[in-house]
């Protein structure tokens, strides 16, 4: 593992140094598990009150909080955002782990009709089809197969057996993480004239993924019936999820994991979904919605706006009919009650 100085570390995340600087780190902890050799972050007060128990070697700590008391020799980061630094010190100790090595793996199948790029990384049986071109520094983990025509910007990763059809499209500093599947087709079936049985419906679009994109394990994102399934600029999908045929996702929208949205539908730019989610095939969902966990989604949503439950609705109106739903056993009792009164007085 690397090691640092804390004085090291505060130079790196520009915070300012309290304590003993001289301390060595060897890795990131949470507050509750980190050791003497470890640094951990404090953004909130509940972890600022959890620090009197904590044996973290040194913290970073958000501006405007105070660590409860605690015995013993350790160093203090104060920073404007402790999540900020973090993201820069765990990007630090990534730079310093080992590269994967750069080179054709003598078990790859690379099509002599391929281009590929400088520096370039292909992994273990890995399979390159024809006609396809990887960008500089593209790395590809074991396994993976790229089928004819496939592009790969530069600097993109592409994690073990991430599977890529035919014509697909992946912008630059893309990671793909293991198991996914970009490509497929979609699930599209008719019934046949006699009603005898269901007749597959082609699929000779293509997946179309912008700069920047990063797709979890095991999600499935279906080519166009025609023309492309689109994910924009910078959007971010978790694991588990399905993007169907001809779904436009727009950019630096938040997908989270089992999240299902069904074909050709249309989400906007900014948009977040929560995990589990559901949503209606032909829709479109506006800019900066916010979608929640286990929601299902029945129709078009305006821009701005949050929704949440199954079926999923603004979410004012549904606040409005929860509290109403909680209240229905006291109305039940009164109505009850009044209708045995009038029932004596008769």
């Amino acid at each position: 593992m690397p090691q640092f100085t804390a004085a090291e570390l505060a130079e790196r995340v520009g915070g300012a140094l309290e304590g003993d600087g001289s301390i060595e780190i060897h890795g990131l902890e949470s507050v509750a598990n980190a050791g003497e050799r470890e640094i951990t972050f404090v953004g909130d007060e509940h972890h600022a009150r959890a620090w009197a128990e904590s044996h973290a070697g040194c913290v970073i700590l958000s501006e405007g909080l105070t660590l409860a008391d605690r015995q013993g020799s350790f160093a203090v980061i104060r920073v404007t955002s402790a999540d900020h630094a973090m993201i820069s010190l765990l990007e630090l100790f990534e730079e310093t782990t080992p590269e994967f090595p750069t080179g054709i793996d003598p078990t790859a199948i690379v099509h002599p009709d391929a281009h590929i790029g400088n520096d370039v990384t292909i992994g273990p049986h890995c399979t390159i089809g024809r006609g396809c071109v990887l960008g500089d520094r593209v790395r590809l983990f074991g396994g993976v197969q790229l089928n004819h025509d496939v592009h790969i910007g530069a600097e993109s990763t592409l994690y073990s057996s991430v599977s890529i059809g035919h014509s697909c499209i992946l912008g630059e500093r893309t990671i793909i993480h293991a198991n996914a599947v970009i490509g497929t087709d979609g699930f599209g079936f008719r019934p046949s004239e006699d009603g005898s049985k269901l007749i597959k419906v082609p699929h000779i679009g293509n997946v179309i993924i912008g700069d920047d994109v990063e797709i979890g394990s095991c999600t499935c994102v279906d080519r166009g019936k025609f023309g492309a399934t689109r994910v924009g600029n910078g959007t971010k999908i978790d694991n588990l999820c399905q993007i169907s045929h001809n779904c436009i996702i727009g950019e630096q929208c938040v997908i989270c994991g089992q999240v299902g949205i069904a074909g050709s539908t249309q989400v906007g730019h900014g948009t977040q979904i929560g995990g589990g989610a559901g949503v209606a095939d032909h829709l479109v969902i506006g800019n900066r919605v916010s979608i929640g966990a286990r929601s299902g989604v029945m129709n078009n949503i305006p821009d701005g706006e949050i929704w949440y439950g199954a079926p999923a609705g603004e979410r004012s109106r549904i606040l409005r009919e929860h509290a109403a739903i909680r209240r229905l056993p006291e109305w039940s009792k009164r109505l009850r009650r009044m209708i045995e009164a009038n029932s004596v007085e008769d």
